[in-house]
Formats: structure tokens, sequence, C-alpha cells
């Protein structure tokens, strides 16, 4: 009997620890984010919090595909017209572009021009582009951080900045929807030297990781050509700019039916990007 009874003492006691334990686990919870935006050239609307009023503040570490290499990443995704751009036409350069019936909404000034046209008209996202994706991660800067959350006090490091304005998956044939998507892409470099802030960082103090844009497209470890190609990836580690893509579709008679070769093209426009985003935990 008192064998039972002890065996019985066991099981209670271990019972009540992995109780204990699944409600310890259980109480923790995830990071939530508030995020501000402001600067020259881009503001939004109020803060932003994340799981709020269709806005997603996600972070963590994920792989490079093309590397196999870790890299740490943080987004702001907005789906209501919340950003304010301020883009001054005057200040835009860039490639010519062949096919101009592909642009943006209720604009008709060529590239790269039509890009403040189109900016600067409306909040942003508009009906067209339903969502707008700020993000930043440490890859293609020569970080060793993988993981935003490891920075040390104060630590400032180089980023990789992208803003992403999606309209539609091309595809052949073409559908209705023309309008081009967009991405905003540059990687920080110490322009100044490395006893500078590079021009592309995240700063961190206490819960606050500060995102500091003031670039104009010329790192110049990422100033290579954007062909043509076949392939829908965006050509993100070849040239640092303001990447356009559209697509052409090209009937060929195969057997009697008609395919399609699709090319996309990418053309490209820099002009000067100053604004902060503060990421702070609540």
């Amino acid at each position: 009997m008192k064998k039972i009874l002890m065996v019985a003492a066991i099981l209670v006691a271990n019972l009540a620890f992995l109780a204990l334990a699944a409600s310890q686990v259980e109480t923790v919870r995830p990071i939530r984010w508030k995020a501000t935006v402001i600067g020259a050239n881009l503001m939004g609307l109020g803060d932003f919090v994340g799981g709020v009023d269709n806005v997603n503040i996600n972070n963590g570490v994920s792989t490079d595909l093309a590397t196999g290499n870790l890299y740490g990443y943080i987004e702001l995704r907005v789906f209501n017209p919340s950003f304010r751009f301020f883009m001054d036409a005057n200040a835009f350069s860039g490639s010519p572009d062949d096919h101009p019936s592909f642009g943006f909404p209720r604009t008709t000034t060529p590239w790269p021009f039509c890009i403040a046209d189109f900016l600067n008209t409306y909040d942003q996202p508009t009906e067209e582009y339903p969502y707008i994706v700020l993000r930043f991660t440490t890859c293609g800067c020569g970080n060793t951080i993988t993981d935003f959350m490891n920075m040390t006090e104060g630590q400032a490091i180089p980023v990789r900045m992208s803003i992403r304005f999606f309209s539609h998956i091309w595809g052949c044939p073409t559908s209705s929807s023309t309008f081009l998507n967009l991405n905003m892409n540059a990687h920080g470099w110490y322009k100044q030297g490395t006893g500078s802030y590079p021009d592309i960082y995240i700063q961190r103090v206490g819960n606050v990781w500060t995102a500091s844009v003031n670039t104009v497209f010329d790192n110049p470890a990422y100033q290579n050509p954007l062909p043509d190609s076949a392939s829908a990836d965006w050509p993100v580690t070849l040239r640092d700019s303001i990447i356009g893509q559209y697509a052409t579709c090209e009937s060929v008679p195969v057997r009697k039916r008609t395919t399609y070769i699709t090319t996309y093209h990418y053309p490209w426009a820099k002009a000067p990007l100053n604004f902060l985003v503060t990421f702070t935990k609540i």
C-alpha cells in the first residue's frame, strides 16, 4: 500500500510540474510592434500598430534561397491608404522605357517621371496596389548580425531596404491590368567612410529599432545593368534603383496551338529618398 501511495504521489507531482510548465509556455506573449514613419519623402498618416487596422509588422530570421545564408528581417505591411509620398519629379533620372503604355493609374507622363506623378498624387496604397511593404534585411550589406533581436544597445548596422508596390502577377496573354509593379531597392553602405553611419541603417536603442534611409541609390557594389529576363524574380541584387516591372508576350504557334513567350522588363530610376521608421516593441 505504501508503494502505491508513493507512486501516486510521484504521479501527482509530475502532473503538477507539467501543468506549471504548460502554463508558463502559454503565458509567453509574441512580440507586438508599433511603427512610426516620417521624413522628407515619406510620411505615415499616424502610428501603425501590428495586427490593428489592416497593419502587419513582422520580424524574424529567414534563409536566402540563392546563397543559403541566414538573414534577419523586419517589415511593415500596410493595406489601407496610410502613406504620403513627396518625390521631386525634377530629381528623377533613369533608363528609357520602350513600352510607355505600361505605367501607373491615371498618369500620362513618361518613365521615370510618372513615378513622382503617381506617388505624390494619391495616398498609398491605392485600389490598384492593395498593399505596400517596407522591408529591411541584414543580407547583402556585409553584416555578421543575422537577427535584429541580437543587436546590442546602441549598435547600428547597414541594411537593405525594399519598398514594394505590388499590382498583379504578369502573365501571358496579358491581362487587362497593365500597371507597373514597383520596388524601391537599395543596400546600405558607408559612403562617407566606416567612421560614419551608413546611408541606410538600423540602430537599436532599448526596445526601439530605428531604420534610417538617406540614399540616392549609389552603392557602388550594386550598379549592374538590368537586362530583360524570362524570370519574374526581381533583379534586386544587380542594381540599387527604383525598379519597375512589366511583361510583354510573344505568341508562337506550336502544333496548331498558340503558346506564349513571356519577357519581363525592368526599367530603373533614381531619386533622393530620405525618411525614418521607428519600430517599437510594445
